[in-house]
């Protein structure tokens, strides 16, 4: 029986030669491929402006950076990778934690707390479920910038507009395992704003208005040519790919509706469009049901098992302590991944969906 795993990206002969011929033709730094990818992936979200970067990372420090948040207090969401608030740290402000909202496991608007200090929210659209953000803008006011941490949320939709186009700028990732990659680390920044734009563009660019002048302390953080060359390929199969994972999701939905030991992610309603970066359930014992999966040869993770304000730094540095963040730290302890990738056969999800049926005795 084939082993199933939790995630695979798709890389095709297509996407290989499309990197050779980059690297043969184009410069291999800011070439042709990466002012193309820029264009159809602003063209994509619904956006005046792509600036393209290093990583979904360095795309998130570098639009607090050009926010000018340092020394102020950005708002952000403790269930998420620790490269969110890390951005905030390094763009030189001090992380700021709302809980987490059962209902759809994003930052829950009713606890965010707005003070004087306030320069931005981070609101990350987790597991590509786009957050509530009309609730989200309106508890914070319009004078707070807002950044979506869209990096599990390529093509998700909220109210019409894409993520990535409803706050002040976006910023997306292509690490291999997301719903698109560039063949390696990339990320993209996103936003309506030309000032903003060309800032960012100057910052990912070692400061420079010109080859060896430059007017600001900028970075070395930019998306390889070859990267962006795969990365157009990818972009062209994204919304194919989401359409297949969300009719994964449906079939999960639908073959596990009557277990009652597990709860199901939102599916969407006519406001939401998710991307299931992940399918993510909850259950009471769910160390033990992956154990359970994992003899039957398939695959789960657990994003993400300690909540940011829990890692030891952000402990050792701000004083966190459990209970803090409650709902936070109770998704964190019952979380779990299914497999979901766009070539996952539905053999294969009803394997999983098999197993974790039998995990709790019920008929299959």
């Amino acid at each position: 029986m084939n082993k199933i795993p939790v995630s695979r990206p798709t890389v095709t002969d297509e996407m290989v030669e499309a990197m050779a011929d980059a690297v043969r033709n184009e410069r291999m730094v800011l070439g042709e491929s990466v002012f193309k990818f820029e264009e159809e992936f602003a063209r994509y979200t619904g956006t005046k402006h792509a600036i393209s970067v290093s990583s979904g990372t360095d795309a998130l420090v570098l639009t607090l950076i050009a926010l000018n948040v340092r020394g102020k207090e950005v708002i952000t969401s403790p269930l998420s990778f620790i490269a969110t608030a890390n951005s905030i740290v390094h763009a030189g402000a001090t992380p700021v934690f709302a809980d987490s909202s059962p209902k759809d496991l994003n930052i829950d608007p009713a606890e965010v707390r707005t003070m004087s200090g306030t320069a931005a929210i981070m609101p990350v659209h987790l597991f590509g479920q786009p957050a509530r953000m009309d609730e989200l803008r309106e508890a914070v006011g319009e004078k707070v910038k807002i950044i979506e941490d869209a990096c599990q949320a390529h093509g998700a939709v909220y109210k019409g507009k894409k993520a990535g186009s409803i706050g002040d700028a976006g910023c997306f990732s292509f690490y291999a395992t997301k719903n698109m990659t560039v063949g390696g680390d990339g990320g993209m920044i996103t936003t309506n704003d030309e000032r903003l734009a060309a800032d960012l563009r100057k910052l990912r660019d070692c400061g420079r208005t010109s080859r060896y002048v430059h007017d600001i302390f900028g970075f070395t953080a930019r998306l390889n040519t070859a990267n962006a060359a795969f990365g157009r390929v990818q972009l062209r199969n994204l919304d194919g790919w989401n359409e297949r994972r969300r009719a994964i999701a449906r079939r999960y939905a639908e073959k596990l509706r009557d277990v009652p030991e597990v709860i199901l992610p939102p599916m969407g309603n006519r406001d939401i469009t998710p991307v299931f970066h992940l399918f993510v359930v909850r259950a009471e014992d769910r160390d033990a049901l992956a154990r359970s999966l994992q003899s039957r040869d398939i695959e789960t993770a657990v994003h993400y098992p300690v909540p940011i304000h829990l890692q030891p730094v952000y402990r050792d540095a701000f004083g966190y302590s459990p209970g803090s963040y409650p709902e936070s730290e109770r998704l964190a302890d019952r979380v779990l991944s299914l497999p979901v990738f766009p070539t996952l056969a539905d053999e294969d999800v009803d394997r999983v969906c098999e197993a974790i049926i039998d995990h709790y005795g019920g008929k299959i």
